[in-house]
């Protein structure tokens, strides 16, 4: 057994390295990191910049367009046709290895010069405003998703249709301001349901349709808060319960919240996931300390590990075939034998390299397409190649920066337009005394408003004349001026759906909010025999300890000053059954 405690050179606390991690970075030829997985974590994730984005012309053609840069960038910014257009070859950018010098400092002269692309799609149809996304169709203003048909302000989503404001769901229709859903049609204000079909106001329920206000359900119809009414019951009460209007919508959620509080929660999503540890993990195996993961086997801390992804450690995004993955992001796209790159699709042994596609074996490169055997964008022989690039990892060693993320300062994002700030929260003094960057250039639109919130008809029904998708509405949150676009429009009326007072991004933190932090607390069961602890939920059967209170512990993304009522595995099934 090899085992180490390390202390993490960015936050000074101790982190273990375990006996299969020291497995994983020999079969890489990587040292042990040298910051904890958190630190790790944060680190690449001030690299991505997914929903912030800004008009900006193209530095080729001149147009106008949507980009992930603002435009006080002193960079080269290029919109999406332009970048993957013959027009320019980023192997013109290519230049020596230069022993002398840190091997990031060359990278970030050369990140300085590669233009860059506006926003990162690939294969899509008739989805000109998606970013760090692939093969959708008819989308608007998704991110992180593939494989998805007319869906709009969404959140990770894969091979789905017909959604709007859904995150982390897969294979589901027709559903409206849901999460973490899989193989469900039409649910609306759900969460972490599983085949289940017309329901409003779900929480954990599995084969479920005709349902309202439930949670923990399992092939259950036509209940109500959990209770078995009839179809003529449920019929009446769904057509009082008003939730056509903006109102009424407010009522339930309020109502939902307070049921969902005196009922017991597992301690993780974990479905058919054995050797598993984290949350949202689905038909996993071997995936530790991973949140939202599914269909993947044998990685380790790691974020987004989906589709068929196999040996993946400290990930962010990785998926569609991904396999070998180190200390990277956005990998995906029958891709594997990565070391510390980002957004490189349907490639092969890359290192250290970002934005490349359909190229392999390439080290310290960017904005590559159909490449082979380049350092630094400069084309090399095999015998060449790997002379070069053994010469710059012990170069890379000797410094201690092999094996590492780039450091923060390469970023060509500020930390506030970053990924990392959702997931790890900084006020702009805070991340000046990191020295992180932080962007103030102005975002959106504010006081343009058209129409006042006050003159829109609470039901749906009553929007009569009005132009809905010709106003300019204010976020009664932010304040921010946002639109409803044609199709979105559409949509509500279709299903009867108020129109939201919220903008897409206060919506979007809403739900990413809701979904915790990505990290694992030790606490017990607070099954207390027959009731929860406190009292607060009687259990509906009896228990395997009985009238005693359980011992069973694990770990959790409950901290243990959250107010849910957590039960183990044992004691969730057993009122669930």
């Amino acid at each position: 057994m090899r085992n180490e405690i390390k202390k993490c050179f960015q936050c000074r606390q101790d982190f273990r390295v375990e006996t299969d991690d020291f497995a994983f970075y020999d079969k890489f030829g990587v040292p042990a990191p040298k910051m904890c997985p958190l630190c790790r974590a944060q680190r690449r994730l001030m690299f991505r910049n997914e929903r912030v984005f800004y008009k900006r012309k193209c530095d080729l053609c001149g147009k106008e367009h949507i980009s992930m840069y603002s435009p006080n960038k002193p960079y080269t910014v290029y919109c999406h046709d332009c970048w993957f257009s013959d027009k320019w070859n980023p192997v013109d950018c290519g230049r020596d290895y230069d022993p002398e010098k840190s091997f990031f400092g060359q990278f970030e002269d050369l990140w300085k010069e590669i233009p860059k692309l506006s926003l990162i799609y690939v294969r899509s149809v008739n989805s000109e405003y998606v970013n760090i996304s692939a093969d959708n169709k008819n989308c608007y203003m998704i991110v992180e998703s593939s494989n998805n048909e007319n869906c709009t302000h969404c959140y990770w989503i894969q091979e789905c249709k017909d959604l709007i404001d859904v995150s982390f769901s897969h294979k589901t229709e027709l559903s409206y301001e849901s999460d973490d859903c899989y193989g469900s049609y039409r649910l609306f204000y759900s969460k972490g349901c599983e085949n289940c079909n017309d329901g409003y106001f779900l929480l954990d329920c599995r084969g479920c349709s005709d349902c309202i206000g439930c949670v923990n359900l399992r092939q259950k119809k036509y209940c109500i808060w959990n209770e078995q009414k009839t179809k003529a019951e449920y019929e009446k009460f769904l057509a009082e319960a008003g939730l056509d209007t903006y109102n009424g919508v407010q009522e339930m959620g309020k109502k939902f919240r307070e049921f969902i509080a005196v009922q017991p929660r597992k301690f993780a999503e974990i479905v058919m996931a054995p050797g598993c540890s984290g949350n949202y993990i689905n038909n996993a195996k071997s995936c530790r300390y991973c949140f939202h993961c599914y269909d993947a086997e044998n990685s380790k801390y790691g974020v987004h590990i989906w589709r068929n992804a196999k040996d993946c450690v400290d990930c962010d995004t990785a998926g569609r075939g991904a396999e070998m993955i180190y200390n990277s992001m956005n990998c995906g796209i029958d891709t594997a034998n990565y070391i510390c790159s980002s957004t490189c699709w349907t490639c092969t042994f890359m290192s250290y390299s970002f934005y490349c596609f359909d190229s392999n074996n390439c080290f310290g490169s960017i904005g590559l397409r159909n490449k082979n055997r380049c350092i630094l964008n400069k084309q090399y022989d095999k015998d060449s190649y790997d002379r070069l690039k053994n010469r710059i990892i012990e170069d890379m060693k000797k410094r201690g920066e092999y094996g590492e993320f780039f450091p923060a300062d390469v970023s060509t994002f500020g930390y506030n337009e970053s990924a990392a700030i959702e997931q790890f929260p900084l006020i702009k003094d805070e991340a000046a005394d990191k020295g992180y960057k932080w962007e103030d250039y102005p975002r959106g639109t504010y006081g343009k408003e058209t129409v006042s919130w006050d003159k829109i008809p609470d039901s749906i029904k009553d929007i009569g004349d009005l132009d809905v998708p010709g106003q300019v509405f204010s976020c009664l949150n932010c304040k921010k001026n946002y639109l409803i676009i044609p199709n979105e429009f559409d949509f509500y009326k279709k299903l009867e759906i108020p129109l939201p007072r919220f903008c897409p991004d206060c919506r979007h933190s809403r739900r990413f909010t809701a979904r915790g932090p990505n990290r694992l607390w030790k606490s017990n069961c607070r099954c207390g025999g027959e009731a929860a602890e406190g009292g607060g939920y009687r259990n509906t059967v009896k228990h395997f300890h009985g009238s005693r209170h359980c011992s069973n512990e694990f770990e959790t993304p409950y901290s243990s000053d959250r107010k849910e009522i957590v039960y183990c595995e044992q004691c969730y099934q057993s009122e669930v059954a």
